[in-house]
């Protein structure tokens, strides 16, 4: 168990999607000594990384705790679900917590997550991510982000810890 994982005062993100490139996000959160939830269809895969976080909470606890999600799914469609569909993350985030965005989707659907967020009180960084999987999981993604200034502050630490060039668009 990661025991400085478990009480950092770093910041904690949910990580929604451990795929390939989420898994090795989330190992780059983890040496970075961020808290990570990490969160996956695959039973197996998301139980191998909550083993190696030290955490195993449900997503309502770890929602309402987190500085940030980091959502690493296909599409929009994805996004629109693990945000505002059942058990949509926009319901658990705290105001203020931030939504980094990790697929490549339509500008006017980021907009969309962005103004549907902002009433809640949550900030939405829109962060298509580009590099594979062995650069995910070294800490060297490449990251094509858009959002506020406020959004970019609260997911800085989560950024730095992904990626090696942020480009800021």
């Amino acid at each position: 168990m990661n025991t400085a994982v478990q009480d950092n005062t770093a910041g904690n993100f949910l990580l929604i999607g451990l795929g390939a490139m989420g898994y090795g996000m989330g190992s780059s959160l983890l040496r970075a000594g961020l808290g990570v939830d990490g969160f996956d269809l695959n039973g197996d895969t998301q139980a191998r990384f909550r083993a190696e976080a030290g955490r195993d909470r449900p997503l309502v606890v770890a929602a309402g705790e987190a500085d940030g999600a980091i959502l690493v799914v296909v599409n929009a469609a994805q996004t629109r679900e693990a945000l505002f569909g059942a058990n949509g993350l926009a319901d658990m985030l705290k105001p203020g917590a931030v939504v980094i965005s990790c697929a490549t989707i339509d500008p006017q659907q980021a907009i969309a997550f962005e103004k549907e967020l902002a009433e809640k009180g949550i900030l939405y960084l829109d962060a298509p991510i580009s590099g594979g999987s062995a650069r995910a999981a070294q800490g060297k993604l490449s990251v094509m982000a858009s959002g506020s200034a406020e959004a970019f502050e609260k997911a800085q630490p989560a950024l730095d810890a992904m990626a090696e060039t942020v480009f800021r668009l």
